[in-house]
């Protein structure tokens, strides 16, 4: 199907479908919350302009995603890290505690290699199941197993009680 001659409510599917996984993807690589905003457009931008292919959609506009993020590193040289979570309506102690917690699994999510941050973060950030994540990336569903497997290890041990991340 070529998105250019899809109608709004075809291209608002397309967008429901892939945009959490999508700004979780992006989310992963990069600090600021609007330049996420920004790479997520110029992905669905492109996406527009090219058209998408009828099967694969998924792991096409992530392969167009990854580009945009690759460009934009090159071009800032910018650190990686997960996009902030919205805050959670509770007091103020309980959002402080909330938010040291949030930034210590932020900071140890962000000092695992890149294949671990990347299935640990379409898993839990994007919501996706094993099969999505591996069509996406393009590997078999056993990597991603494995992938998830040590990367919940390495925060385990990096969360434990006590050690900092």
């Amino acid at each position: 199907m070529d998105l250019t001659r899809l109608d709004a409510p075809a291209a608002d599917a397309l967008v429901r479908e892939h945009g959490r996984a999508l700004r979780a993807f992006i989310g992963a690589r990069v600090r600021d919350r609007a330049l996420v905003d920004d790479l997520v457009q110029e992905t669905f931008g492109a996406a527009l302009a090219r058209g998408v292919p009828d099967d694969g959609a998924g792991r096409w506009l992530f392969a167009i995603a990854r580009n945009k993020v690759l460009k934009h590193m090159r071009d800032a040289k910018d650190a990686v890290a997960l996009a902030d979570p919205p805050a959670a309506e509770a007091g103020p102690g309980e959002r402080l505690e909330a938010d040291e917690e949030r930034a210590r699994v932020r900071e140890a999510v962000g000092l695992l290699e890149d294949d671990l941050r990347e299935v640990i973060v379409l898993r839990y950030e994007g919501g996706l199941d094993y099969r999505a994540i591996a069509e996406r990336l393009d590997v078999p569903v056993s990597t991603v197993q494995g992938r998830l497997k040590r990367a919940r290890e390495a925060l385990k041990g990096r969360l434990a009680p006590g050690r900092p991340a």
